[in-house]
């Protein structure tokens, strides 16, 4: 059995109105604070924090803070400093290491800060890849999604400038994904509902968090300007964090892909030939489905897409 060297750990637990031990984090941070080096500090989103000093090493303390907080019923514990002070780029010690402290998010050793600015939804398309606007991907150094509390990383394997469309890879699968319509007409008036996410103010959150958003509509134009026929336009409200949601029909089937707030979408026989190029698999229906209720619609959408994190280098 391993054994550390470490002269006290300390756990703590706060919540809205409720604190154990008569500890807050912030008392356990400022013990924290004052003691000597090989010393880690970790915080979960729900409030739990845990700390560890007197460690042999920096990524001794690191495990054990983190122990101490999960063991607690810490939620998504992450490290917030390392011997007084934020981890960095330049902490090649404990480099593999991945942490939160205040948005700002340290991944593979690089800091990089969320832009929450840039708001925009993806959506899965099968268990390894979603789809978002060519727009997010321009403006961001590296795009993340928020799942549950967590941060997970995603990779850009395409964008088309042209259609305003992108194919993320992402690192965790997802458990579902969408059904892309093989419907070859638009139906102006059809009845349509999109899914998109709207920051949300968690208390204790260490990164950004998201509430979901389902809204309906129908489509208003079945073409763009000068007939554009890539088009279409939707009655739905629109915000910015609705940007590269997917627009739905009544049968729950993805008919486009929201592409800016002038409620303008591409449609989803253009998705069909983009994600066709690249050779990525995605699912569409056998035959005609039956209408779904609007809660059947948003249940599905919440599983299948995912508020987006705007990443640049802090």
């Amino acid at each position: 059995m391993k054994l550390f060297n470490v002269s006290l750990l300390a756990l703590v637990f706060i919540s809205a109105g409720c604190q154990a031990a008569n500890v807050t984090a912030e008392k356990l941070y400022n013990q924290y604070k004052n003691k000597p080096d090989n010393k880690a500090y970790s915080i979960g989103t729900n409030g739990v924090a845990g700390s560890a000093w007197g460690a042999s090493t920096k990524e001794e303390a690191i495990e054990l803070a983190q122990q101490t907080c999960r063991k607690t019923g810490g939620l998504n514990c992450n490290v917030t400093e390392v011997n007084g002070r934020p981890l960095s780029s330049n902490d090649s010690q404990v480099k593999n290491f991945r942490t939160v402290n205040n948005y700002n998010i340290v991944s593979n050793g690089i800091n990089y800060k969320p832009d929450l600015s840039v708001t925009s939804t993806g959506f899965f398309i099968n268990n390894e890849y979603l789809l978002t606007t060519n727009d997010v991907v321009e403006n961001c150094s590296k795009i993340n999604y928020e799942r549950n509390g967590r941060l997970i990383e995603t990779t850009v394997i395409r964008a088309d400038k042209m259609n305003n469309i992108s194919i993320l890879k992402s690192t965790t699968p997802n458990a579902t994904y969408a059904t892309i319509s093989s419907k070859k007409k638009t139906s102006q008036g059809e009845r349509t509902y999109t899914y998109g996410f709207e920051l949300s103010d968690m208390a204790y959150s260490k990164i950004p968090s998201y509430q979901g958003k389902i809204t309906n509509g129908i489509i208003s134009r079945a073409s763009g300007s000068y007939n554009d026929i890539r088009i279409m336009t939707i009655t739905n409200e629109i915000s910015k964090g609705d940007i590269g949601a997917p627009v739905i029909a009544e049968n729950g089937d993805v008919i486009g892909l929201v592409t800016n707030e002038q409620k303008e979408s591409i449609k989803s026989s253009i998705l069909s030939i983009f994600l066709n190029e690249q050779n990525i698999s995605y699912h569409t229906t056998k035959k005609t489905a039956n209408n779904v209720s609007p809660s059947v619609i948003a249940e599905a959408s919440q599983k299948f897409s995912v508020p987006l994190v705007c990443l640049n280098e802090a």
